[in-house]
């Protein structure tokens, strides 16, 4: 008996794994935009071999369960992230023993509610006088940089969750997160799976039971159940360069999307012929446009990775490439309390990733708004069976906006495609 046809658009973590856990039961078809495979993991090799720049994912948050088996099964090594945390604030250099002074007390606070609220509006209530003014700061800071969160639209409840459940050990993937995506790649063709990049879609007509593509190649694709991975806010917006139309409508599913937050992100990462920080700094934050910088440790390479992200990020992702370098290079200048010009001729290579003007993703992850619970429900249920949808957004658990969301959610469109065909 000939094995019903299905289509997964989108060859990121979330619709390999899928197709992953269905190769046996379906003739898989992934369609994807880009040139290559991953979304927005993308790993690239330094010319100080075997060192490897990641522009978008980078650490594994804690002992994540479907990553580590991933791979444990890839045989690809995994190393504990390594270094102390400083802060750099009013010229002043402090070893920050917690992330953030008084977060006990934030973390009860935010577990009192009966009501979600989005973080300005429980600053306002709970950090609003002068006292409070560091604390509700470092709040911000940390809920932009670390979230990248709006904090007029994020959910306390949500960060909740995620705060008070956060990992003390995280990782990082020596030959980088692309080893992993390379592995479910080359499981995926062994099972049978085509993968077919350059192939943006446009198009979705559907019925129950029947599902015609078109990309903008002019190219068509039937099958009998489609799982989409687009990035969130591409199914958010009715009209643009990589969205999709979809016949008949599904006006309930893209409102939905609209109650997700997504979170904008620009990374630098520079190598440098030396070392001029601190031996053993792993992470400094500060209050520089570009706040936060981390290091290789425990790798000793002379390398540096500027972050922000959030409305900042939002702000500074319409400026030039050379405009975001120059910033960055004057955020790390500030904050090490050296001249510009000493940095730039001690550079030996360079990177901007500017994740707010990738098209094909328009953010870095998402996060949760108060109505968001209630829209990722209705996201999560198929369309008469026969569309399905998946990604890091859709994913509900301890483990937001991580590839691990992305893995749990593709697997758990798997589970519910295997159920309905018993």
């Amino acid at each position: 008996m000939a094995k019903q046809e299905l289509i997964i658009i989108g060859a990121g973590a979330a619709g390999l794994m899928a197709a992953l856990e269905l190769a046996d039961d379906f003739s898989i078809t992934i369609l994807e935009a880009r040139a290559v495979t991953g979304g927005r993991i993308r790993s690239h090799p330094s010319l100080l071999a075997p060192l490897v720049i990641e522009s978008g994912a980078e650490f594994i948050h804690g002992k994540l369960p479907l990553t580590f088996k991933l791979l444990k099964k890839a045989d690809i090594d995994r190393a504990v992230v390594k270094g102390k945390f400083f802060r750099k604030e009013k010229g002043e250099w402090n070893r920050q023993n917690e992330m953030i002074e008084g977060w006990d007390g934030l973390l009860g606070n935010m577990r009192s509610l009966e009501h979600d609220l989005t973080m300005a509006e429980f600053l306002d209530i709970y950090y609003k006088d002068e006292v409070h003014a560091e604390l509700r700061r470092h709040i911000i800071s940390y809920a932009e940089g670390f979230d990248v969160a709006d904090i007029r639209k994020a959910g306390v409840k949500a960060l909740y969750e995620e705060w008070s459940h956060e990992e003390d050990k995280f990782y990082r993937i020596p030959s980088g997160y692309g080893s992993l995506i390379g592995f479910m790649e080359k499981e995926c063709v062994r099972k049978g799976c085509a993968i077919l990049t350059n192939q943006l879609v446009k198009q979705i007509d559907w019925e129950r039971g029947e599902v015609a593509v078109l990309t903008e190649r002019g190219d068509h694709y039937r099958a009998n159940k489609a799982i989409i991975t687009i990035p969130i806010p591409v199914l958010q917006q009715a009209a643009g360069t990589t969205s999709i139309n979809f016949t008949p409508a599904l006006d309930a599913y893209v409102k939905a999307a609209m109650s997700v937050g997504t979170g904008p992100v620009i990374k630098v990462v520079i190598l440098f012929r030396k070392r001029f920080w601190e031996k053993d700094m792993g992470f400094v934050f500060s209050e520089e446009i570009f706040p936060t910088w981390w290091t290789q440790l425990p790798d000793k390479t002379p390398l540096l990775t500027g972050w922000v992200g959030g409305p900042t990020a939002d702000r500074l992702g319409k400026h030039s490439e050379e405009d975001i370098f120059e910033k960055a290079l004057q955020s790390l200048a500030s904050i090490f309390e050296k001249p510009v010009e000493e940095l730039k001729t001690a550079i030996v290579e360079s990177y901007v990733f500017n994740w707010v003007n990738d098209v094909y993703s328009k953010c870095a992850y998402s996060y949760d708004m108060p109505e968001t619970a209630a829209a990722r429900k209705l996201l999560c249920t198929p369309v008469e069976n026969t569309l399905f949808f998946a990604g890091e957004a859709l994913y509900d658990g301890e483990s937001p906006g991580t590839v691990e969301a992305a893995l749990a959610s593709g697997k758990d469109a798997a589970k519910k495609i295997r159920k309905i065909i018993g």
